[in-house]
């Protein structure tokens, strides 16, 4: 993702959903899991995470660490929209070329999370549409990761 944190919200998921209609295009699911998807496409936005292996794997530890989804409910919720059926969109050599990114920047990942004032809220998000996403990471303290 670009540094689009001057887009309000609405404007960066709009701009993430346009760049990555391919993955959106034959889905057709119920409403909990459209719901699930705004939700994590949401927080991408927020955390400044994009759809590489890397971008999931650090959204994953923000997810869990830094927003009200909390762990649990992170397992529970990615098996229902069967979340980990989009990795197949990533060929063998990108995930060993990105494997090790993801395993070392986790931990950076997740200091960050913890050093954020408040948890990002996962589904509760609405109030937040029309503000900058620089205004919001100020708000929660959040710090983007970018990928190697």
């Amino acid at each position: 993702m670009n540094d689009d944190s001057m887009l309000t919200l609405r404007e960066g998921l709009h701009r993430l959903r346009q760049q990555n209609a391919r993955l959106f295009s034959d889905r057709d699911d119920s409403a909990d899991v459209q719901e699930f998807f705004l939700c994590h496409d949401t927080a991408h936005v927020v955390f400044g995470c994009d759809t590489s292996i890397f971008g999931e794997g650090m959204l994953k530890i923000f997810t869990i660490f830094g927003s009200t989804l909390g762990f649990w409910k992170h397992l529970t919720a990615y098996s229902q929209a069967n979340a980990s059926a989009l990795f197949r969109q990533y060929s063998f050599n990108h995930v060993v070329r990105n494997v090790f990114y993801v395993i070392a920047g986790m931990p950076r990942a997740w200091v960050r999370a913890r050093r954020m004032t408040r948890a990002w809220p996962w589904a509760d998000h609405d109030e937040y549409l029309d503000t900058t996403v620089a205004e919001i990471r100020r708000e929660f303290n959040i710090e983007v990761i970018r990928a190697p």
